[in-house]
């Protein structure tokens, strides 16, 4: 009878604050290599919504934390897999695999529940470290990321409270019928569009709560 071969996890011998500092440096060489391109696109979306500038402060942040990872350029690369690529040679072995590891992110529409975060795409169910405690029923979108065997939200997130879960699940339904099946992460930006204007008419103008970051 064969026996099954043990999974050893590799050690992530790198402090968190390094890689959080190396994260931060992708995203930044990723937003001057592609400002123009980004902010045509940011400036188009919001532009079509009567969009404040707070409002597109918020589109910007949620739509460059999922183009990082998801967005191809015209060699069919992206910013995170570009600057693995780039910077290698300056890293060290444990500093490269660990940024690399972080190219598996999770990014959708999250329910709170006793559990943890309950993704709606998958079903599946995240344990978080989050910032501010959050109740049973409020809605959570952004972009997870698993950072020392800890998922925690990137670089932007919108909470929203429980009472306007059906509201966003009904848009979250339309929208996904629309695509189509599987197709949820690749238009994720504009998923996010059509939250933001759902979210200003129904406060009249006002997104509350703020997002945190």
């Amino acid at each position: 009878m064969k026996k099954e071969r043990k999974v050893i996890p590799f050690p992530l011998l790198v402090e968190e604050s390094e890689l959080l500092a190396e994260l931060k440096k992708l995203y930044e060489q990723a937003a001057l290599a592609r400002s123009t391109h980004w902010t045509n696109y940011i400036q188009e979306i919001a532009s079509e919504g009567t969009w404040q500038l707070k409002d597109a402060e918020l589109f910007r942040d949620l739509f460059i934390d999922w183009a990082v990872f998801f967005e191809t350029d015209e060699d069919g690369m992206t910013p995170h897999g570009r600057y693995l690529a780039d910077q290698k040679a300056d890293m060290s072995p444990a500093l490269y695999h660990a940024l690399r590891g972080l190219g598996v992110p999770r990014c959708s529409v999250f329910e709170v529940t006793e559990e943890g975060l309950r993704d709606w795409e998958t079903k599946e169910t995240y344990r978080v470290n989050l910032p501010k405690k959050r109740e049973v029923g409020d809605i959570m979108l952004g972009k997870l990321l698993d950072i020392r065997g800890s998922w925690r939200f990137g670089s932007a997130f919108l909470a929203l409270p429980a009472k306007m879960a059906g509201n966003v699940s009904d848009l979250y339904i339309d929208f996904t019928d629309e695509v189509g099946p599987g197709a949820f992460l690749d238009q994720f930006p504009e998923f996010c569009a059509e939250l933001i204007d759902m979210l200003l008419d129904l406060e009249d103008g006002v997104i509350v709560p703020k997002p945190s970051k």
